[in-house]
């Protein structure tokens, strides 16, 4: 029973801590961490969105077409910080989970996406 009881425990560490990979943060930390040399930082809007105003250095890797969002992380480093973000935050979110699971090792959404963005008054191209 004793070691029943530790590999329960042993799963459920490690599930929290990979749980820990994808973190969310404001547009004022988003802006302050994707300025590092390492950041790989993804669009996952529709190619019309991301037309009208996306982030410096931003990659597009539309959401909405699994073929193209496939195609564009195949060629992200997985040990390398991938910074995401959408128009509010549902697809960012759906599209870290998906990161995680590939494997990648640290995946940080914007909180409220660019909409939260424009609101602090951060810049686009």
């Amino acid at each position: 029973m004793k070691h029943i009881l530790k590999t329960v425990l042993l799963f459920l560490f490690a599930g929290c801590v990979s749980a820990q990979n994808k973190t969310t943060v404001n547009a004022a930390e988003f802006e302050k961490a994707i300025q590092a040399k390492d950041v790989q930082l993804v669009d996952v809007r529709r190619p019309e969105e991301y037309k009208e105003g996306h982030i410096k250095g931003a990659v597009l890797a539309n959401w909405q077409d699994q073929v193209q969002f496939e195609e564009k992380v195949k060629g992200l480093d997985k040990k390398s910080p991938v910074y995401v973000y959408c128009l509010a935050g549902v697809r960012s979110n759906k599209a870290a989970d998906a990161l995680i699971k590939k494997g990648f090792t640290k995946v940080v959404q914007l909180d409220g996406g660019i909409e939260a963005w424009k609101a602090a008054s951060k810049p686009l191209e």
